[in-house]
């Protein structure tokens, strides 16, 4: 069965640009978009504003919307859609499952104005077991191309590989494979550093040569560029993404607190990148 990209609308100008960068996206891929929309039925207080009626009117019209948006970003490109009664990210997140991608705004209509990432995105990033592209509100210029990847040796930087090499072995884009590292805190006494900052270096370019051989190997035909980066993972990330249209990311690294689904460079990624992030867990 074919998996198509799944992408949530609300209505919000932040959805119809995550709608836009999805039906570019299964355009590149060949995949079919799938457009959801969920209200959640009022509560008792709010029933004397939005009845339940008017709730299962609004969906279709947010549909109708969404798929003009999606045929002038991608003119063929295969869409559907469903309007369910139901909390938004619960509905993405069991959509989700059946789709190769979850894409969404990364705010939509409610929620905060001081906050940047909106609780749906957060949540659904934070949650899906399939990939989730975060589409920030900036309009990107149409030369960037290219997809980012974090490497840390953690089992979720190899999903966020096997992610990026999927991506660009349909589009025909490069990879740069991209880890970060820091000199270790200096000893509290007046000893002198015991490392070899260059012998420690060395080490951290062997180890991404390492997780990159294999897909060197079963994608001969993707340009991969690896890069090591003395620097904190984020600010390495934004930089090398300068030119690049998409970053993935794991959505924990190996430094990570297991009870955090979304780790310290995946949350700053949201925040600061300059471009979509996607956002993969491990299997």
């Amino acid at each position: 069965m074919e998996r198509s990209i799944l992408v949530g609308v609300d209505g919000s100008e932040a959805a119809l640009k995550a709608v836009d960068w999805a039906a570019a996206e299964a355009a590149r891929r060949g995949r079919r978009l799938v457009l959801l929309t969920a209200q959640p039925l009022p509560s008792p207080e709010g029933a004397f504003i939005w009845s339940e009626a008017e709730i299962r009117e609004e969906g279709p019209r947010i549909l109708a919307e969404a798929e003009k948006r999606a045929a002038a970003a991608a003119p063929g490109v295969r869409t559907g859609g469903t309007a369910v009664v139901d909390a938004p990210a619960a509905a993405l997140l069991r959509h989700a499952e059946d789709a190769s991608m979850a894409v969404v705004g990364l705010r939509g209509r409610g929620g905060f104005p001081g906050l940047k990432v909106g609780s749906v995105a957060y949540r659904v990033a934070a949650h899906a077991k399939t990939p989730v592209t975060v589409v920030g509100p900036e309009p990107l210029p149409e030369d960037r191309e290219g997809i980012v990847v974090g490497e840390d040796g953690s089992a979720q930087s190899g999903r966020a590989l096997a992610e990026a090499f999927d991506a660009a072995s349909a589009t025909g884009e490069g990879v740069a494979a991209v880890r970060a590292w820091e000199r270790p805190l200096p000893p509290v006494t007046s000893a002198p550093m015991p490392y070899d900052f260059g012998v420690l270096r060395d080490i951290e370019e062997a180890a991404l040569e390492r997780a990159a051989a294999p897909w060197r190997t079963d994608f001969p035909s993707v340009r991969l560029r690896t890069e090591v980066v003395e620097a904190r993972p984020v600010p390495a990330l934004v930089e090398a993404a300068k030119e690049a249209r998409l970053i993935v990311v794991g959505a924990r690294g190996r430094r990570g607190i297991p009870r955090f689904a979304l780790g310290a460079t995946a949350h700053g990624l949201l925040h600061r990148a300059e471009c979509p992030v996607t956002i993969v867990h491990a299997a």
